[in-house]
């Protein structure tokens, strides 16, 4: 019969398998205490959670939560990653972090990513992407930028149709034309007369 102990640990896997976004395992076989206790305090600042857990418990918690995949993270001394937020940001966050280590046992696994069970180098890749905020950043960037070109634009072709204006109105002038004033004048003053006659009438 399961222990008090045991079933509070596996209550517990089950509500963090239930929100978790994604889960990321690694082995981590001979890893030292300090290693171990660095990576649990670095992924914390990231509001990542990372859990040694036995395969058993685990897998009894994935299927408590109805999620049986997750048992397939179960292989061995199993450290795993849980996110309940941003999990491209959270896979960049553990692959960098790794990276910088000079000396460790720590080795990404797999993962369960969309109800999906994911390799280490979809995990990799997915890391290599950029993250919501650096997206974010990226459009706004390009967004302002499409913003002061439509905006010089504008200036621009007001500034050439001006000039066209009064290019033509030189023109009309030095032909001894009928300036575009004069036009509008001389088109007010017709319309005058046409009044004067219909009110006499």
């Amino acid at each position: 019969m399961p222990t008090e102990r045991k079933v509070q640990q596996v209550a517990d896997l089950v509500d963090r398998i239930n929100r978790a976004e994604v889960a990321i395992a690694a082995s981590f076989s001979s890893e030292s205490v300090s290693n171990q206790t660095a990576l649990r305090q670095v992924m914390s600042n990231s509001s990542i959670e990372v859990k040694v857990i036995k395969n058993t418990l685990l897998k009894r918690a994935a299927a408590e939560a109805g999620k049986p995949i997750y048992g397939e993270l179960a292989d061995g001394p199993t450290a795993i990653a849980f996110a309940y937020d941003e999990p491209i940001t959270a896979m960049k966050v553990l692959v960098t972090y790794l990276e910088t280590l000079q000396d460790t046992n720590f080795v990404i696994r797999n993962g369960i990513y969309g109800n999906q069970v994911v390799d280490a180098s979809y995990i990799q890749t997915l890391a290599s992407l950029p993250s919501k905020e650096e997206l974010l950043a990226l459009i706004a960037r390009n967004l302002i930028g499409k913003i002061s070109e439509f905006a010089s634009l504008l200036t621009a072709t007001q500034r050439d149709f001006m000039g066209l204006l009064e290019a033509r109105a030189s023109q009309l002038e030095l032909t001894g034309g009928i300036a575009a004033e004069d036009l509008v004048a001389e088109a007010d003053v017709v319309g005058e007369d046409l009044v004067t006659e219909e009110e006499s009438e």
